[in-house]
């Protein structure tokens, strides 16, 4: 490969923020950003989890549950001499089911974590991108399920609701040069879908599939029929994320991307 294409994916001397990074997908993009020479922040409420994988990157590492606005506008705006990429990916489908008995309570945590986490940290990291004055680039991860019902009410509105904050952050942000696209993975494999499957967590989904449409034989059908025949890893997810915070992406901004394997095409 010439040094000139190289480059394009270098992000030597850039500074990240990962949230959720502790484990699974947000692991798996931090480990590749930092591969790709960026000094990586991982945040997350686990902060065990955190620590281990900043030391394994040679990152940095602090708690924060994003959804406290508060601690998000004190911890972005305080991490690193600067900031270039801020990668939105923590959230959360425990609050998943039926609307038939999901709590208030539920609903709203799943609106917290899943979209108001999103803008709690995406302010104070533009407001910091501006200051700094040659842009940025802001990556929100979204789901196969912002396009696809799949969970239930909350999770699935939350996140077609990610997409649409990219889009009008794209807009809103465009004339300070920092781009918004956001990413929407399908069937990835993470340790808590694993143990889902050999039942150390419980399954988010009815056993008796006339109880509610979520996850009925429709899905279930859906997701084993993945045109690719495999689910993804977090490192294929990572690698998106490193095209849309790098050079090669410069004039891509308000998209969305599906990392699905053809899963939205079934």
């Amino acid at each position: 490969m010439e040094s000139s294409l190289a480059n394009l994916f270098d992000l030597e001397g850039r500074s990240a923020v990962v949230t959720g990074g502790a484990t699974g997908i947000g692991e798996g993009i931090a480990r590749v950003l930092a591969a790709a020479g960026a000094s990586v922040a991982i945040a997350d409420i686990d902060a065990e989890g955190a620590e281990r994988v900043a030391s394994d990157i040679g990152g940095s590492s602090f708690v924060l549950d994003v959804t406290d606005p508060t601690a998000c506008v004190e911890s972005i705006s305080a991490v690193g001499d600067r900031l270039d990429i801020l990668i939105n990916n923590a959230g959360s489908y425990h609050e998943a089911g039926s609307i038939l008995d999901q709590e208030v309570a539920s609903w709203r945590r799943s609106i917290d974590i899943n979209l108001a986490s999103v803008f709690n940290c995406s302010k104070p990291a533009a407001g910091r991108m501006i200051d700094q004055g040659d842009g940025g680039a802001i990556v929100n991860l979204a789901s196969v399920d912002a396009h696809m019902p799949c969970l239930g009410t909350g999770y699935d509105s939350a996140k077609a609701a990610v997409v649409q904050f990219t889009k009008s952050l794209a807009l809103d942000l465009s004339p300070h040069a920092i781009r918004v696209n956001s990413i929407s993975p399908g069937h990835i494999d993470v340790p808590t879908l694993r143990k889902m499957k050999t039942g150390e967590v419980e399954a988010l989904w009815p056993a008796d599939p006339s109880v509610s449409g979520l996850m009925g034989p429709m899905m279930q059908q859906r997701s084993s029929h993945i045109p690719l025949g495999r689910s993804g890893t977090p490192a294929e997810i990572g690698q998106t994320v490193l095209f849309l915070v790098s050079d090669a992406s410069s004039y891509v901004t308000g998209q969305d991307v599906a990392v699905d394997g053809g899963w939205l095409l079934v």
